[in-house]
């Protein structure tokens, strides 16, 4: 048997390394995904404050810290049972979204995107960001100054641009000044319009391209899965509070439970 190795894997947030098994017909046996590296979090949080959390667990990533650190500031408000109030939500809300939109614009234009935009016949140098600026010159600036605005917004709300500092048990530490807040509007309203401009990429470029549509709707490339996430009353997404819905492949309701129930769902 065969065995082939891609390690590391790039373009990824983290670490990863795919082996491949080959029969003696060439073909796939058996194929891996291995995560390889050892977070620890779990143990060296073992005995700490549990107000500590939200500034500990949030080093597990420099990507995405905010996800964790507003994961931690949640759980905190069901240990202490208090509910922050509702300028303290829209706060907390507010720093998720520009930290949401922030990570995807790193996601689809530096990590994932370049393969998309460049096409699966494209030279594998050029599929990156500098060969997306090139194909489409209209994005580069675009990219970094969305980039800058939600990062700006982060530290504004956030307390600090990667490692945030600002929510506590019940609420935020700090908030904002009416020049700040028209500020950050403007920004947002800014990158709205980015927003629009990526759609008209996908739009104009990926699904233009009719040979790789075809490749991502082949059976090969789909994997038919449950899927996860927060949504409101009327399960519309929602990505800072709410319940967790789970769905079946075909789109029908499995589970629906609250954060807090996690563990008498998932094992």
């Amino acid at each position: 048997m065969k065995r082939i190795s891609i390690d590391p894997i790039t373009r990824l947030e983290g670490h990863g390394k795919i082996e491949i098994f080959l029969d003696d017909a060439g073909e796939v046996a058996n194929a891996y995904l291995q995560i390889p590296e050892l977070r620890g979090f779990e143990k060296f949080c073992e005995g700490r404050l549990v107000e500590d959390m939200p500034q500990i667990t949030e080093r597990i990533c420099g990507v995405c810290p905010e996800a964790h650190h507003m994961a931690s500031a949640k759980a905190l408000d069901d240990v202490f049972h208090v509910d922050p109030p509702p300028t303290a939500k829209k706060l907390r809300e507010l720093f998720y979204s520009a930290f949401y939109v922030a990570d995807h614009t790193t996601h689809f234009y530096i990590l994932g995107g370049p393969d998309f935009v460049m096409g699966p016949e494209a030279d594998p140098a050029v599929r990156n960001i500098l060969g997306v600026i090139a194909k489409v010159p209209e994005v580069g600036k675009e990219v970094i100054k969305a980039r800058e605005m939600g990062h700006e917004i982060i530290e504004m709300v956030g307390g600090r641009k990667i490692h945030p500092c600002a929510a506590l048990p019940g609420g935020m530490s700090h908030g904002l000044t009416e020049e700040q807040r028209q500020h950050i509007e403007e920004m947002a309203r800014s990158l709205v319009e980015f927003g629009k401009l990526s759609i008209k990429v996908v739009d104009d470029v990926v699904l233009a391209n009719k040979d790789y549509v075809d490749l991502i709707l082949n059976d090969s490339y789909i994997h038919r899965t449950y899927y996860m996430g927060l949504v409101d009353e009327n399960n519309k997404v929602n990505f800072y509070d709410g319940k967790v819905r789970v769905v079946d492949p075909e789109g029908k309701e499995f589970a629906k439970y609250a954060p807090r129930e996690y563990l008498e769902h998932v094992v």
